[in-house]
């Protein structure tokens, strides 16, 4: 047996598609192994939403590199969104085998023996690459990737330049991978994408494919992942309040609570439009959790203008945030912009912010308790007689007595335990 090694970084988009890269090697005479176990191809998808994660990227790849120093017939694949975007300088550090587009990724099991396989420029790629997937590596939920690309240009981010315009799968692919998951003993599937709230197909929108995924016999739960709030419309929260098996847990990519900033950061939507859409998610699912992603010390983000920012979250209705310190991403506008904020202050009001979100998520944990939310979600593991799971609310949940790994269970939490209710 051939064996493979595959580490990814980044988001739940890379996820599926590492799941999918598994999938085609698993047809022939090769065996998964663990990325730090010994291996005869060591494959990196990689990331470059960050700058932290451009380090990881390069820091897996020259890991791998020193095993190709011992053993010269260790092949090496590297691709995803650092590679897109710096196949030259991946070049350089070493004996890479074989460097791959983010269009082409899926396809590493045959491309490896491949002679005319050509890097191709993502921007050029108009068609969604569908490639089933029977199981995800290393996830007791099914990661479904939906849609690919973004045809938004925000100025600080890097990712439309690693994954090209907004491109979706159609409809059908979608009910039969979905289906495919649960034929594997999946319950809940969590729908992705770089930009998920873009999904078209045809007529098709996302409310039409949650419509048609609730239809799915064995599927108990479908999540959606991060939304761009300007695309979540009152007519598309409509439609899927109807949808019983949809997770009630919102995370929306507000980025700042300051108009100012929000305008030189090229966001589509002001911070009184967002309000209401936190408004508007509530009075259809009054216990909603609402998670935000922020980012803290864009450039020429003024302590006024961070103290806006502070406090609009502070009178949020929502669960919690994800905080993230900008980080300077080459080829991007915001990158060449004046006034760059030094990394110790963003890391003071990124500590701010966390600050604020444990607050947050503390107090949301109570109204479930004091409210008797009923909870769901699909049991990970089972630990000192107390099956786990990552609730439907987004906040994890623990029962004990006649739970089963990857079934799914229901509780109304009565008290706090560790980091969730029991």
């Amino acid at each position: 047996m051939i064996r493979v090694a595959i580490a990814t970084l980044g988001c739940k988009t890379n996820a599926f598609e590492s799941s999918a890269i598994a999938g085609q090697f698993g047809i022939s005479n090769h065996i998964i192994v663990p990325f730090d176990d010994p291996a005869d191809i060591y494959i990196i998808n990689t990331c470059t939403v960050t700058g932290r994660t451009d380090f990881k990227s390069r820091n897996l790849i020259r890991k791998a590199l020193k095993r190709k120093e011992e053993d010269p017939s260790i092949r090496i694949v590297v691709t995803g969104c650092f590679a897109q975007r710096n196949p030259d300088e991946i070049r350089q550090m070493g004996e890479i085998d074989l460097i791959v587009d983010n269009q082409n990724k899926q396809d590493i099991a045959q491309l490896l023996d491949s002679l005319d396989y050509q890097f191709t420029d993502i921007m050029a790629a108009t068609d969604y690459s569908f490639r089933p997937v029977l199981r995800m590596v290393e996830h007791s939920r099914a990661f479904q990737k939906i849609q690919d690309g973004c045809d938004f240009r925000c100025a600080y981010c890097a990712i439309p330049y690693g994954r090209g315009n907004s491109r979706s799968a159609s409809i059908g692919d979608i009910i039969t991978q979905a289906k495919l998951f649960v034929d594997s003993g999946y319950r809940e599937i969590v729908l992705g994408g770089v930009n998920l709230g873009l999904y078209r197909d045809g007529n098709n929108g996302l409310a039409e494919v949650v419509e048609a995924l609730q239809r799915v016999e064995g599927l108990e739960l479908i999540r959606l992942s991060s939304l761009e709030p300007m695309l979540v419309t009152s007519g598309l929260l409509a439609r899927l309040r109807s949808c019983s098996k949809l997770c009630p847990h919102f995370h929306l990519a507000l980025q700042s609570g300051c108009d100012s900033v929000l305008k030189r950061m090229g966001r589509r939507q002001g911070t009184a439009e967002f309000k209401q859409l936190v408004s508007g998610i509530l009075s259809l699912w009054p216990d909603a959790a609402i998670g935000l992603d922020v980012i803290t010390g864009f450039p020429g983000e003024t302590e006024t203008e961070f103290d806006t920012t502070h406090n609009f979250l502070r009178g949020l209705d929502i669960a919690y945030l994800h905080v993230f310190s900008f980080s300077r991403r080459p080829g991007t506008p915001a990158a060449e912009m004046s006034c760059q904020i030094p990394n110790q202050e963003k890391s003071r009001r990124t500590s701010i912010l966390t600050g604020l979100s444990t607050q947050k998520k503390e107090a949301y944990k109570q109204k479930l308790i004091q409210d008797g939310i009923p909870l769901s979600g699909v049991c990970e593991s089972i630990e000192e007689g107390l099956g786990t799971c990552l609730s439907d609310h987004y906040i994890r949940a623990y029962k004990s007595g006649g739970v089963r790994q990857n079934e799914v269970f229901r509780i109304i939490p009565r008290q706090l335990h560790r980091d969730g209710l029991i």
